[in-house]
């Protein structure tokens, strides 16, 4: 797979009975949210009915919706069957952004931080800045030393107690955690990347936990 730098902005797949309409949540905002149901994409705002959907209230994690007579909340990177029992594969879709940059909301040991996947990034990288927000004790870590454009800096190696993104959820991943400001934006690299299977459909990164 070529390299790629990948935004995130989470999708979730949900199977409903007894039409069985696929619903997939491409984006999620404060009252309004952007759905393919069937395939075809729809906006809807709080209130709204489309393609047999009602929005009743919604947010940037979450919305409410009526579907069949049926209420269900609409979470970003959750996937649910037709009988609303959890899959035993979670499945995160990634939308492609603006020049097929990709960004994602993920959790890091517990705190909530946007990444930028890139596939060229053997660790989860940090910059050292970003760590202490994290509350990450990087200093316990491994110690090393990075090229970077300021010249060369310390580094330090660590297994993360958790990742999560979306539905996936994996332990003890490694990261790489650079002394000052640099990366500005942490990377999602291949030591979480690397424990999913991966593939790109249509303008979509799919993540699916293989655990």
């Amino acid at each position: 797979m070529r390299h790629l730098k990948v935004v995130i902005g989470l999708c979730v797949f949900l199977m409903f009975t007894p039409t069985q309409a696929d619903v997939l949540a491409v984006g999620l905002m404060q009252g309004m949210a952007i759905l393919e149901v069937d395939g075809k994409r729809v906006v809807i705002k709080a209130g709204q009915t489309r393609s047999g959907v009602k929005l009743i209230e919604s947010n940037s994690r979450q919305a409410t919706i009526e579907m069949n007579g049926q209420q269900e909340t609409l979470m970003l990177g959750v996937s649910l069957t037709g009988s609303y029992s959890e899959p035993t594969k979670s499945v995160v879709r990634l939308p492609r952004g603006e020049n097929g940059h990709y960004f994602a909301s993920a959790r890091i040991n517990g705190h909530s931080i946007r990444v930028l996947v890139d596939t060229g990034a053997s660790f989860i990288g940090l910059s050292s800045q970003t760590a202490k927000k994290l509350g990450i004790n990087y200093a316990s870590g491994k110690r090393g030393r990075s090229s970077t454009a300021n010249g060369i800096v310390k580094n330090y190696t660590l297994r993360l107690d958790h990742v999560q993104i979306g539905g996936i959820k994996l332990y003890g991943v490694m990261a790489s955690v650079i002394e000052g400001n640099f990366p500005d934006i942490p990377l999602l690299g291949m030591s979480f990347l690397n424990k999913v299977k991966m593939h790109e459909e249509q303008g979509m990164l799919i993540l699916t936990d293989t655990h």
